[in-house]
């Protein structure tokens, strides 16, 4: 079949990603719009990498056609100040005021810089000013422990959906190009282009005032869904049963498309990193169609063709959907059962079981001269790999008190939780966000790890796996824990024990 539009059947050509190329797509289909339809569902494209940046940022996702990972903006809970999110660290965006001290007709700052770099644009800057100014101090480079940040993502909205529906009526084109040109999708496709003009025009959010181009395509919109009974022919769907495949990549997206012969029913099923679960109902297929369903799946950690995608082609309908009464029941359930968090914390879990492979896997490559340097050469080389996890350190210093905390409060002795809670307090006004105590705290933390470590370099057992297991498992804690709570456990007349840590 000739290259043309699905939309308007003019000459296709547009090149445009059958995924996401922000989500990961690698994947280019020059047969499926024309550059005008292509580029009007770019709003979309926005709308769902939007509403998963945290997410991309977090997995280290490249966007094709790109060399670098995506980032996320936050902002810091305690500073009021944008972070960048990425898979390898948090940092701060630009210069901030940590304190600020009147000294005679002037006033000493005390400033963070996010990097070298920044700081001397800064220095820079002032000396072309006129402001008089000097050093008190040199520079000084030390790692800031960033605590909590707030992101907020709403995933889904009118918006969210359209993006999953565009997703997926572009893979159907691809696997099923003459039914997507035989007109049973029209109804489909008009629901498409009507929400990407909502998002194209900014209104995937409802404002007070909307300018009258807005409320047109609003109208557009409404008129787009009543083939539909008025509601969008995609929903969420948690009621998706354990498949018989598992999705070949750890936090592959999938996308299943197909027709069932038997009454022409065309759908599709998503799902996002093997979470976020979604299905449609695209149109009625011509009498006679073939039953046939195509599943594809994306790995949006590959970082080219061809191991990018695995993809599954049946003459059967396994993945027929059922059309919901009320489209937004389903996740309305969800909700209130509990579902969606599960699944959300399940997705953040994974995550986070996977940052720590990598921080491992990292590691164990900077450690691999370590078991042929001298003992005082190998102590530096894994102080020095230490001194780049603080934050992860940190964050076993936290979960082992306030698993303290816990116990503390279930043998009534949570009396003793504010001392615990100075322990691991934030100092937004000192160089490493943290407190005199608490960088006490995370300083024996590393002091222990290290010891471990040299341990385990010595014997020939500080491999990958073994520092996942140090820097982030019950071993790791038990190390930390055996530091930073032997002190308070003896007073109290415990000690601290592996299974309790």
């Amino acid at each position: 079949m000739s290259k043309t539009c699905i939309v308007c059947g003019q000459a296709a050509g547009s090149g445009e990603h059958v995924f996401p190329a922000a989500l990961g797509g690698r994947r280019v289909n020059s047969g499926i719009y024309c550059p005008k339809h292509d580029n009007s569902y770019s709003g979309l494209v926005n709308e769902i990498a939007g509403q998963l940046d945290f997410l991309n940022a977090y997995l280290g996702v490249i966007p094709d056609h790109s060399k670098k990972s995506k980032t996320a903006s936050a902002e810091h809970t305690l500073t009021g100040e944008t972070v960048s999110i990425s898979a390898k660290e948090i940092r701060f965006t630009k210069p901030w005021i940590i304190s600020r001290t009147p000294v005679g007709e002037g006033e000493a700052l005390q400033l963070s810089f996010p990097d070298i770099q920044s700081a001397k644009q800064f220095i820079k800057k002032m000396e072309a000013s006129e402001h008089k100014w000097t050093y008190l101090s040199k520079p000084v480079a030390r790692r800031y422990i960033t605590g909590s940040v707030k992101h907020k993502r709403a995933f889904g909205g009118a918006c969210g959906l359209g993006s999953i529906a565009y997703l997926t009526q572009t893979l159907f084109a691809q696997e099923f190009p003459e039914v997507a040109r035989s007109g049973v999708l029209s109804n489909f496709l008009g629901y498409t282009q009507a929400i990407a003009k909502v998002a194209m025009l900014g209104g995937c959010e409802k404002q007070s005032e909307e300018r009258e181009e807005l409320i047109e395509a609003r109208l557009t919109l409404t008129s787009a869904l009543e083939p539909f009974g008025g509601a969008a022919p995609i929903w969420w769907d948690f009621s998706l049963s354990e498949e018989e495949h598992v999705n070949k990549f750890e936090f592959g997206h999938r996308v299943t498309v197909g027709i069932d012969g038997s009454d022409g029913q065309i759908y599709g099923r998503v799902a996002l990193f093997s979470a976020l679960t979604f299905s449609m109902h695209l149109g009625t297929a011509p009498h006679g169609s073939a039953t046939r369903e195509v599943t594809v799946d994306i790995d949006p950690l590959a970082k080219h063709p061809p191991n990018d995608i695995n993809k599954r082609e049946v003459f059967s309908a396994p993945g027929r959907i059922q059309v919901p009464e009320h489209a937004t029941e389903g996740l309305a359930n969800a909700v209130a059962n509990g579902t969606q968090q599960r699944a959300f914390a399940h997705l953040m879990e994974r995550l986070d079981e996977h940052q720590l492979s990598m921080l491992a896997r990292d590691m164990n490559k900077a450690l691999a001269p370590c078991s042929n340097l001298s003992l005082l050469e190998a102590r530096a080389l894994i102080e020095k790999a230490l001194d780049e996890q603080l934050q992860q350190i940190w964050r076993m210093v936290r979960g082992v008190l306030e698993g303290l905390k816990e116990r503390m409060a279930e043998g009534n002795m949570a009396v003793i939780n504010p001392m615990l809670d100075s322990l691991i307090a934030y100092d937004v006004q000192s160089t490493s966000g943290l407190s005199q105590q608490a960088e006490v705290m995370l300083a024996l933390a590393k002091a222990a790890l290290a010891a471990q470590m040299e341990e385990d370099c010595a014997a020939g057992v500080l491999n990958e796996e073994r520092i996942a297991e140090l820097m982030g498992k019950g071993p790791g804690l038990h190390v930390v824990g055996q530091m930073v709570l032997a002190p308070l456990l003896q007073v109290f007349g415990e000690s601290p024990h592996p299974d309790e840590q």
